[in-house]
């Protein structure tokens, strides 16, 4: 199916709808939305400001969902108390089917929003992790990516993620952030004694040191580290908003941030589970 952009036709009323709903609980949180939109409130009151924020442009409206769920702390106490950990202590699940929140919860009314975005075949979901709204990716690349999130590399990779997958993304720091998160994930394994050096030290040391190293596939190299070396220094040479003022200096491209949090999300992976290790040898 299709994704779609923006606020389609089917999906306007219902979004209007959850959304002064929603902020109609909090008049803190509608207050700062109104700000961050720049509408000018007469009263306080959530129809009205669904209104003055889609009058001109529908796209305002995820905006503003966005960023009611960024700015919503209520919601986000509700989540950590109720939410996985808790219900797990307490030998339950959100994913089991008797598991239930709340009667009135906003954590399920942000369910429900979810539920509406995938109904509508929108391009943009929940993130409950950055608690904000993200393009949506495939559920198994979004997995994949959620399990290497969860490493110590996580927080630069998270950073990475929000920064190309947001409502408003940001290229050239997502690209950054993906090169740190490989740092994060590369140089304790290959250059433990160090904690200033770069890629770009790591990438030297793999060519130079590559008999010490190997992967977890052998192939027909007998585990060679050739691959790897050729991801990272895609990742590093393709950075080309890392020095501002250098000739080759520009912004970081979208589809170079998306290609490279993915390629980030694998080496992230390879470095923390030993796919890239030192050979007993070595």
């Amino acid at each position: 199916m299709t994704l779609l952009e923006g606020v389609p036709d089917h999906l306007l009323l219902p979004l209007k709808t959850w959304l002064a709903d929603y902020l109609r609980g909090s008049s803190e949180v509608m207050g700062r939305v109104a700000l961050q939109l720049h509408v000018a409130l007469d009263t306080p009151d959530p129809e009205q400001l669904v209104e003055t924020i889609s009058i001109n442009d529908l796209s305002h409206l995820l905006d503003a969902v966005d960023a009611a769920l960024h700015l919503d702390k209520g919601l986000w106490w509700e989540l950590d108390v109720t939410g996985p950990e808790r219900a797990m202590e307490a030998g339950l699940a959100p994913w089991i089917p008797d598991f239930r929140w709340p009667k009135g919860s906003k954590v399920a009314a942000v369910e429900r929003l979810d539920d509406m975005l995938a109904d509508a075949g929108s391009a943009f979901e929940v993130d409950w992790r950055q608690r904000c709204l993200r393009r949506r990716v495939d559920a198994t690349v979004t997995a994949a990516v959620e399990q290497a999130i969860s490493m110590d590399a996580g927080r630069h990779l998270e950073a990475a993620w929000a920064a190309t997958y947001g409502r408003h993304p940001d290229p050239s720091k997502a690209y950054d952030e993906a090169v740190r998160a490989v740092e994060a994930a590369a140089i304790p394994v290959v250059l433990p004694k160090s904690t200033q050096d770069s890629l770009g030290k790591v990438l030297a040391h793999l060519r130079d040191a590559a008999s010490k190293w190997e992967l977890a596939i052998e192939g027909r190299n007998g585990g060679d580290v050739a691959p790897v070396r050729e991801m990272i220094s895609l990742l590093w040479k393709g950075h080309v908003a890392r020095h501002p003022g250098s000739p080759g200096f520009r912004r970081q491209r979208q589809d170079e941030a998306q290609m490279a949090v993915h390629l980030a999300a694998t080496l992230v992976h390879w470095f923390t589970t030993g796919a890239v290790r030192r050979r007993d040898n070595g």
